[in-house]
């Protein structure tokens, strides 16, 4: 009995993680990263065991911080955030690149362990993943789409910091810039009257589809948001290394298709969602498109620039991740 009755103790974990996520409950990361963490609660036999923290510990700007210094011990950053230690990951943010974020994301993966890892790019945490949400699209809160260059410059613009935000600034549009998740805070009080680079699903999950009259649909994303997901050095070290090879089986690019493929869902969905809702879709007229591609070859060129800093060849960089993408997108 006694013998029974030890067995029947539910194992103990050897390291428990606090997980930050900045996005609001709703959104399709929750159930993604909660079905990660079971998983990873499984190979490991409950070695490791992952909660999530109630609301988000810190704004969108502070993840890779908060994870560094141990005020949560796991999270994932949107890019443009924590581009001051790791620049080249934006090569697959860059304008008019990708729309499949499945593909995106194993691309960007991919290119990660091929040209970036050795780099050491991330000192104080350890990198689990990174992936793609889907490409962005433009948006007007009146009557009238935006759908020609003179409409675009003629209003006052939010945009998505990083790709889009700049795209715009090289066209003459000084747009207000923010993280996504604070984005109602400009389009709600009217305080501008189109968006830029939000992607679909985030219209309702970030509240600006009440206000939106038309989207305008790109057959390529202005940028399609990169992330990256790390965990607390201190914390990574202190598990096993059988469980650590465990954890990056799920992770890097199984984590990043799982994710890719979540977002093209949810992104389905809510452009349907959206269409029922009364709001006017219509597909970018070519001349407006064409105008806008050239806008983005300042981002090319200093992404190019920034990969010669690196001691890498950043067209062999892009060539590499536009191959990957097309095998994976077709």
């Amino acid at each position: 009995l006694m013998a029974a009755a030890i067995t029947a103790v539910p194992a103990q974990a050897e390291t428990k993680l606090l997980f930050n996520v900045f996005v609001p409950p709703g959104h399709f990361m929750h159930e993604v990263l909660k079905g990660w963490a079971q998983d990873v609660e499984k190979v490991t036999e409950s070695r490791v065991d992952i909660e999530f923290a109630a609301g988000s510990l810190a704004p969108p700007p502070q993840q890779l911080q908060g994870v560094a210094s141990g005020v949560f011990d796991v999270a994932f950053a949107i890019n443009p955030t924590i581009k001051s230690k790791a620049p080249l990951l934006e090569v697959s943010s860059l304008p008019w690149l990708v729309s499949d974020a499945e593909a995106a994301s194993v691309a960007a993966w991919r290119i990660y362990e091929k040209h970036f890892a050795s780099r050491n790019q991330f000192p104080d945490v350890h990198l689990l993943s990174v992936f793609n949400f889907s490409g962005g699209q433009l948006y007007s809160t009146t009557d009238t789409p935006i759908n020609s260059l003179d409409e675009l410059k003629s209003r006052k613009m939010w945009a998505l910091y990083g790709e889009s935000a700049d795209l715009l600034k090289n066209l003459g549009i000084s747009p207000i810039t923010s993280p996504a998740v604070q984005v109602s805070e400009s389009v709600s009080r009217g305080v501008v009257n189109g968006y830029f680079g939000l992607i679909l699903e985030s219209v309702i999950d970030f509240k600006t589809a009440p206000y939106t009259k038309s989207i305008t649909l790109f057959p390529l994303g202005v940028t399609s948001s990169g992330f990256s997901m790390f965990i607390n050095k201190r914390k990574w070290g202190s598990i096993s290394e059988a469980d650590r090879n465990a954890i990056m089986k799920l992770s890097g690019e199984a984590l990043a298709q799982r994710v890719g493929k979540a977002s093209k869902a949810a992104s389905a969905a809510a452009l349907s969602q959206l269409k029922a809702d009364g709001i006017q879709v219509i597909e970018a007229d070519p001349q407006f498109y064409a105008e806008l591609e050239r806008a983005a070859t300042p981002s090319y060129e200093q992404f190019e620039r920034t990969a010669e800093k690196a001691g890498l060849d950043g067209k062999a960089v892009l060539a590499d991740f536009r191959k990957e993408y097309d095998a994976l997108a077709k």
